[in-house]
């Protein structure tokens, strides 16, 4: 109830910037079956060299060995992906439907960018794991075909300062990817990583010193590959590939099977489907929160 009071609009919401849903690439689905999921191939050369068998070595005149046989050093995966639904549901009064939309969708607007986060850390999605792939976890899994859900994440560096764990991180991410990646920290960690001059801003997103992107996930738990929760003073951090991802448009509908004529209200729901899933390299690591002595 307003009462005599003046019945004004509240502060206007804006959403935490370096979120994930900003790093994530973003192609144009050719139908909506990704609603269903999708089957993507990962393909993460190593490269390698070679010469030709004519050329001579300077300063001895002679020919190297033959060149040996050029092997495939190209692997490539077939991945799947799930996809989720983010929802907010909002009990109302059936007089004055529109503002009850409004409301609904206003509420999904606020919690979508954490939802989606805490979702593609754990993969939990009301209170099941069967959002894939997802970054804490610690074993692959399959699906009946072969094709690949979910990896293991791979723990690089445990229990160092910020500094260290990061250049393991890249080192790792390049060997593995060697194109420009993504370090999903929660945002504990975000301070830590400023004051050891470990972020830059270029274009509204952070970058590390070797130029892979900085996910500040507010839904991001900070948990292991194992699930556990961080000790206190710690957080665990990941590096991938690039992640792409799909989402759907805003869906507002009312439940009206749901009205309860004893308390006069029904359910408004806003929902909203997302899919996401990244190449290549799953690397993990355990940091110390805090200054690393001398760096400050």
């Amino acid at each position: 109830m307003a009462g005599a009071r003046l019945i004004v609009d509240p502060p206007a919401f804006t959403t935490l910037p370096y979120g994930l849903w900003d790093a994530v690439q973003k192609p144009t689905p050719a139908s909506t079956h990704w609603q269903a999921g999708v089957t993507y191939i990962t393909r993460c050369p190593t490269g390698g060299t070679t010469y030709d068998e004519c050329i001579s070595v300077t300063g001895t005149g002679e020919a190297p060995p033959e060149p040996p046989t050029k092997a495939d050093n190209v692997p490539q995966e077939f991945r799947g992906a799930t996809p989720f639904t983010i929802y907010a549901r909002f009990d109302c009064s059936p007089v004055g439907m529109q503002a009850a939309e409004t409301a609904a969708s206003d509420a999904l607007a606020r919690v979508e960018q954490q939802q989606l986060e805490a979702a593609f850390w754990t993969g939990a999605v009301g209170g099941q794991t069967i959002a894939y792939p997802h970054l804490a976890d610690d074993a692959e899994l399959a699906d009946t075909n072969g094709i690949i859900l979910q990896t293991a994440a791979t723990t690089v560096a445990s229990g160092v300062d910020v500094v260290t764990a990061l250049g393991v991180l890249e080192q790792e991410l390049a060997e593995c990817y060697a194109g420009q990646g993504i370090i999903h920290i929660p945002r504990s960690a975000l301070p830590t990583f400023a004051a050891a001059y470990l972020v830059r801003e270029v274009n509204g997103q952070l970058l590390t010193p070797a130029g892979n992107l900085i996910v500040v996930g507010g839904g991001y738990p900070g948990t292991s590959p194992a699930g556990a929760a961080p000790a206190a003073g710690t957080t665990w951090i990941y590096a991938t590939g690039a992640v792409f991802g799909y989402r759907g448009d805003v869906l507002v509908t009312s439940a009206r099977e749901s009205f309860d004529r004893a308390e006069n209200t029904m359910q408004m729901l806003a929902e909203r489907t997302y899919l996401l899933a990244f190449e290549c390299c799953h690397l993990a690591a355990l940091i110390n929160l805090g200054v690393p002595d001398g760096t400050a």
